[in-house]
């Protein structure tokens, strides 16, 4: 595509075969679209280069503005799913993302509200110089900063319609070397606990789960109930984890467990605790993120060191890079991370494997 000609909103229109009317709608982030004429032309606007035409025009602006006024990056964290300032794993995010731009001489504006409407109403879009997402942000607020030109990074998520820079954990990776440990432990028997879509890094990690038991030839039947447990609280969610790991005591324990995070692996914990199921001496247990709250109860839990604060320092400098090269393709950033194996994980034995008849 010639970075030089101009797209307008009528070319998307005759690609996708709507009216104009309608992609001013879809790009805006209003209703009265179908979700699939508002992804075609979504897809459609990517390919000519329309979105991305409005980042130029927002790096000529940024240059006419004083240097005190542009020198702002909003933090977005949408105050949804425990994504807070309090919680351990979001808030060690924000920390990094704090100390990056305090080392940058950068002043910053927290944003916990990613409606495109209440955005507009609180904040003056020309002053910002970018935004760093963290966590799960919707996709019509993404839309709604390209749309207007407002270069943004994200962390620990990436959204199907809008292309954008992003950096994770290597998800995938360190899964696949959790279950390799198990498997070279004796394990054959391993579950994955987590739904797989609550989060594009829960995706990844049931990814490299599935991979490292499919490289052994070792059977897998994923377990529903288990692939439908969230890290909330919620009474529905706590009864499903109750009433499944009860129907498990009662029948073919399995004998380890893979997380997709701790808090997951907490409200296992506690279930298997009231349940009378010891670890690792009936079942072995691992999580995710090394998060501290978690921790605290279960001091034996073994993890993976998810650097937090990294990936909010690296998100600045993500950000900074995109600010100075403004077409250069969009990148996603992968961190490694290590193993931390204490006292729930163990050979299984089969003198002490739980069963029925316990």
């Amino acid at each position: 595509m010639d970075k030089h000609k101009k797209v307008t909103m009528q070319e998307i229109a005759d690609r996708v075969g709507v009216s104009k009317y309608a992609v001013s709608k879809a790009l805006s982030g209003k209703s009265g679209i179908s979700a699939a004429t508002r992804e075609k032309i979504f897809e459609v606007a990517s390919q000519l280069g329309y979105l991305e035409q409005k980042l130029g025009k927002r790096t000529q602006l940024i240059k006419q503005l004083n240097e005190e006024q542009s020198r702002l990056v909003g933090i977005l964290i949408p105050n949804i799913r425990s994504q807070n300032r309090e919680s351990g794993y979001w808030g060690r995010i924000l920390d990094g993302v704090f100390k990056g731009l305090e080392n940058s001489g950068v002043a910053s504006v927290l944003i916990t509200d990613d409606v495109p409407d209440n955005f507009h109403k609180v904040m003056r879009p020309e002053g910002l110089l970018g935004i760093i997402g963290i966590g799960l942000i919707q996709s019509a607020m993404l839309v709604e900063l390209r749309n207007i030109g407002v270069p943004f990074v994200l962390i620990d998520h990436e959204d199907d319609l809008v292309s954008s820079d992003s950096i994770f954990m290597n998800n995938y990776d360190i899964v696949r070397k959790q279950v390799m440990y198990l498997i070279g432990k004796g394990h054959t028997n391993i579950q994955f606990v987590g739904d797989w879509r609550f989060a594009r890094s829960f995706s990844d990690r049931w990814s490299g789960f599935k991979s490292a038991l499919q490289e052994h030839e070792i059977p897998y039947e994923p377990d529903r109930d288990l692939l439908s447990i969230q890290p909330t609280l919620a009474i529905s969610n706590l009864e499903l984890i109750a009433r499944r790991f009860k129907q498990l005591k009662e029948g073919s324990l399995p004998t380890a467990f893979v997380c997709a995070n701790d808090k997951i692996a907490s409200l296992c914990l506690n279930a298997m605790n009231e349940l009378g199921i010891r670890v690792p001496h009936h079942t072995s247990i691992i999580g995710f993120d090394n998060d501290a709250e978690i921790l605290e109860q279960f001091p034996e839990l073994s993890t993976v060191n998810a650097e937090k604060e990294v990936l909010g320092i690296k998100g600045v400098e993500m950000l900074f890079r995109r600010l100075a090269n403004i077409y250069m393709p969009y990148e996603k950033i992968l961190l490694q991370s290590d193993l931390i194996i204490r006292g729930s994980i163990d050979a299984p034995d089969p003198a002490s494997v739980y069963k029925s008849s316990n």
